[in-house]
């Protein structure tokens, strides 16, 4: 009985090794390796600002600009004078652009100067520029010349991706 019973265990063991040896030989292991690459690119930005108009005896200064910024400084004679700047913004990036936000206010100042801007372009697609204007304008219903004599414009423009 004892012989039987070791000849039992032994063929049972030996049906386990021989089933774990055919489960391995059915199973794979399947590796999986990848990388991922962003090759997109932002760059929307301003690339020019040029005084375009110049009422006579005015002073469009030297307008200045980098990337994000325009800046200008503008001296307006008498009622009536005006001062455009024509502004470039270009998608110089790989991704299209749409047009999230536009605020341009006045601080306070001078009631005699106003600012007037031109809209921009809602769309601005890769390689894509635009221009939009700011005029500055010397009242021309002054009758006097103002105590204050300055006003500042501030603007924010905002492009999002498409």
């Amino acid at each position: 009985m004892k012989n039987k019973r070791g000849i039992i265990v032994g063929t049972l063991l030996l049906i386990i090794l021989l089933m774990t040896v055919a489960y391995s030989a059915f199973a794979t292991q399947l590796n999986v390796n990848g990388v991922a690459e962003i090759t997109g690119e932002w760059d929307v930005k301003i690339t020019n600002i040029e005084a375009i108009e110049i009422s006579n005896g005015c002073d469009a200064g030297s307008p200045q600009h980098d990337d994000t910024t325009v800046s200008f400084n503008s001296k307006l004679e008498k009622p009536g004078d005006i001062i455009l700047y024509q502004i470039t913004v270009k998608n110089a990036g790989t991704i299209d652009a749409v047009l999230d936000t536009v605020v341009f206010k006045t601080e306070e100042g001078s009631d005699a100067i106003d600012y007037e801007t031109t809209e921009l372009k809602k769309e601005l697609n890769a390689g894509e520029e635009t221009t939009f204007n700011v005029k500055v304008k010397y009242d021309a219903d002054s009758t006097e010349v103002p105590e204050i004599k300055t006003k500042a414009i501030t603007g924010i423009i905002e492009y999002v991706q498409k």
